[in-house]
């Protein structure tokens, strides 16, 4: 998805010094952003697993209560 961006500097006069320093901070930025997606991911993760849990506990308290509600109005009704 990212696009390869190609930059063509003034005045280079041959220092390929200078285009070595652009490549090197371009991967340390590549593997920065490398590691954001990383802990972006696992926060997103731990938040769906205690979202889950969460309706899953509500669920379980919904059925809980129709079913003692169903046993009250069964034994009412006999």
């Amino acid at each position: 998805m990212q696009e390869e961006i190609k930059i063509e500097f003034q005045n280079n006069n041959g220092d390929d010094e200078t285009i070595l320093e652009y490549e090197e901070i371009t991967q340390r930025l590549d593997r920065m952003d490398e590691k954001i997606e990383f802990v972006r991911a696992e926060v997103a993760q731990r938040t769906g697993r205690k979202i889950g849990r969460d309706v899953g506990i509500l669920y379980g308290v919904l059925a809980a209560l129709i079913l003692a509600s169903l046993y009250f109005i069964l034994t009412i009704l006999s």
